[in-house]
Formats: C-alpha cells, sequence, structure tokens
C-alpha cells in the first residue's frame, strides 16, 4: 500500500524524464504519463506461430495521478444504421466484434517490471474490481511494449503483448 502511495504521489509531481542513469521506481513511474497510441499487438499461439490481434486500433492514457483509461478495437467494425441507436440485431452483433474498454487505478512496480491496472470501469461488468497484469519495457522515450500475463491468457494464445508509441503534439 506504501508503494502505492507514493508511486501515485510521485505520478503527481514531476514530467518525464529523458536520463539514461539508472532510474528510482518514481522515474520509471513518471515514463507512462501521457497518450499512447497502439501500433500493434501480436499474439504467439502455443505452437511458435503469431498472429496480430484483431483490435488494432487503441489508446491508452495514464494520468498523473495514478489512473488508466484504455481502449481499443478493430477497425472494421461494421457501422449501425441509426447514429446513435442501434437495432436489437446491431447491438448484439456489436458485443461479438473486437472490442474493449476500461479505466482503472494503476499501480507500477518498478523493480519487478510490471503495472496493475485495478480496473473501476469495464466493457465487461465481471471485470470490475479485478487487476489486470502488465509486464513492461520501454523501448527509448516513445515506446512501450506491454505483455499480457500469462494467467489472464486463454489457450491456444501463449503471449499477448501490445505496442505503443506515446501521442506527440
Amino acid at each position: 500500500m506504501l508503494r502505492t502511495v507514493i508511486l501515485s504521489a510521485a505520478l503527481l509531481s514531476c514530467g518525464l524524464t529523458n536520463t539514461s542513469q539508472a532510474q528510482s521506481p518514481a522515474d520509471v513511474a513518471r515514463r507512462f504519463i501521457g497518450t499512447w497510441r497502439l501500433v500493434s499487438w501480436t499474439q504467439r499461439l502455443a505452437d511458435g506461430t503469431t498472429r496480430p490481434d484483431p483490435r488494432n486500433v487503441g489508446y491508452i492514457i495514464y494520468g498523473d495521478v495514478g489512473y488508466v483509461c484504455y481502449a481499443s478495437m478493430a477497425a472494421n467494425r461494421t457501422p449501425w444504421k441509426s447514429e446513435n441507436s442501434p437495432t436489437p440485431e446491431e447491438a448484439l452483433a456489436a458485443m461479438d466484434v473486437p472490442f474493449n474498454s476500461y479505466c482503472a487505478r494503476v499501480e507500477v512496480h518498478a523493480d519487478e517490471g510490471f503495472v496493475l491496472h485495478h480496473a473501476e470501469v469495464d466493457k465487461a461488468p465481471n471485470m470490475i474490481g479485478r487487476a489486470r497484469k502488465r509486464w513492461f519495457t520501454f523501448q527509448g522515450t516513445n515506446r512501450l511494449a506491454l505483455r499480457v500475463d500469462p494467467s489472464e491468457l486463454t489457450p491456444p494464445v501463449a503471449e499477448s503483448t501490445l505496442l505503443w508509441e506515446r501521442v506527440q503534439k
């Protein structure tokens, strides 16, 4: 709990740092802050082959107060005939297409190399209150890889990695 409070305070206090020296846990936590656009989402299957996840468009936004919001979808979703009111059939079909979103409290475990997203709002009501564990790797200052913890994967998927790029002004 103390680590969460300290990291949340660190997220509040400073911007990003671009130093090449060893970074403190607070420095690592600050590196998440910002808006990131999904570059790719690759799944490695148990047989060693890879495939793209169908959710190929997405954003993840890490705020400076210890929260994250995320959304992703398949770019080829079928539009509804009406702007805001789907037919019952369209609404049911929308539940089958790849789409996901949630907002969560963030807990950065810098020394261990993972971040927890504690869901408070979620497309799937059963996920509220659960933590999503993501193993992270920063690739320079503007790329972030998040690997889904194996405990959250469904066979035949053996590994699932999202590559994000920082949105620049």
